[in-house]
């Protein structure tokens, strides 16, 4: 089989789906080597090693640069026409709409939530007609949707009128380079580098209003006089909507040596960030799987999170019950933080939870799935 794929959030360089594909891309060739693989770019080819395998065909569509500046514009005015030179028996989208034009025998498409649907208030104009319009009418058209937790797959049918025959769930796994500390010095040099305190609350990822990290710095707000010796490290790139000004929020504790802000981590001291932590708190009340919380348990950094997300980490973590409760937020702190005993429990299992999730696995069910469409 012929399978086209949308590549270009390897463009971007960032996010769940990004992380996805590179390992999908890595493990597919492998599995089974009937298939070719066409990879469609919109502005430039990345320089990645694994992209030069033989199976693997590359196409930097050509257009007017006005029509690569935007996402979805690429994705509908000028892939179609690439997809039917290219002649390709399926295509496969990890970014959550596909072309809406008839360019190819079958389409399947990586729908990762919902939440554009079922939190409109969340998103930009633009971001509606991407996710609120392309998204649910592509993946109506499609023959097959790829998602990541039962919880997602269920909003899907609710909100997109999708059967539930038609999905496909599958388990994130973590990168090989998320492993717990072995030299104590590292860590220590590590934190010493960023001038972080031993102990640490960290909250890594896009920031989204359903993610609550405002709830978070508040109620840190709350408690630091009863830990003088722990901060809060914030990690990424502002995204709420209604615009919650994340900087201002923190800069009373980054004044005080008590808080960090960073727009984006390097990509070498990722793991770092996630291992030099006392807790990672990933609280969303949308999301139903989170690559973050599971880079952070097989980092044996242990976690809190939110009712929705007790399935994705096997309910090895502190939930907090209202994610939105600020007070409720800063009891939960009270409680974790003093506790050795419970950290080193949720740190022992979420590694042992983490040892039954693999890329393999997750390429293996995509790459079958896709075959049977």
């Amino acid at each position: 089989m012929r399978i086209g794929v949308d590549a270009r959030c390897l463009e971007w360089k960032e996010g769940g789906p990004a992380r996805y594909l590179v390992n999908m891309l890595k493990l597919w060739p492998e599995m089974n080597q009937k298939h070719e693989y066409v990879l469609f770019f919109q502005n430039y080819i990345p320089d990645f090693d694994f992209l030069r395998h033989e199976r693997f065909e590359l196409v930097l569509m050509k257009g007017p640069g006005f029509l690569k500046t935007r996402r979805i514009v690429g994705e509908q005015v000028l892939m179609p026409s690439h997809i039917r030179k290219s002649k390709i028996d399926l295509f496969f989208t990890p970014w959550y709409s596909a072309p809406l034009a008839k360019c190819c025998p079958k389409k399947v498409v990586g729908l990762w939530d919902v939440s554009a649907a079922s939190h409109p208030t969340h998103y930009s104009i633009l971001e509606k007609i991407s996710f609120g319009f392309f998204s649910p009418v592509s993946c109506r058209q499609s023959d097959g949707v790829i998602t990541c937790s039962a919880y997602d797959a269920r909003q899907i049918v609710k909100y997109y009128r999708i059967p539930s025959e038609k999905i496909q769930v599958v388990h994130y796994a973590a990168d090989d380079k998320f492993q717990p500390a072995e030299d104590p010095a590292q860590l220590e040099n590590f934190r010493r580098k960023y001038n972080f305190p031993l102990k640490y609350i960290l909250y890594m990822g896009i920031i989204i209003t359903r993610r609550n990290v405002d709830v978070i710095i508040d109620a840190f707000s709350d408690i630091q006089n009863a830990f003088p010796d722990v901060g809060l490290v914030v990690v990424g790139r502002n995204a709420t909507n209604p615009y919650i000004d994340i900087e201002e929020k923190m800069k009373p504790l980054i004044e005080d040596g008590r808080g960090f802000y960073f727009v984006r981590a390097p990509e070498e001291d990722v793991a770092d960030f996630y291992r030099g932590a006392w807790y990672y708190m990933s609280t969303s009340t949308t999301d139903g799987e989170s690559l973050m919380l599971k880079e952070a348990q097989k980092c044996g950094t242990p976690i809190v999170t939110s009712p929705l997300l007790k399935e994705t980490v096997g309910g090895y973590a502190v939930i907090l019950e209202d994610p939105t409760d600020q007070k409720q937020t800063a009891n939960v702190l009270r409680r974790v933080i003093p506790d050795q005993a419970l950290r080193d429990q949720l740190a022992e299992e979420g590694k042992k939870w983490m040892a039954t999730h693999s890329w393999e696995k997750v390429a293996q069910q995509c790459l079958e799935f896709m075959e049977s469409r």
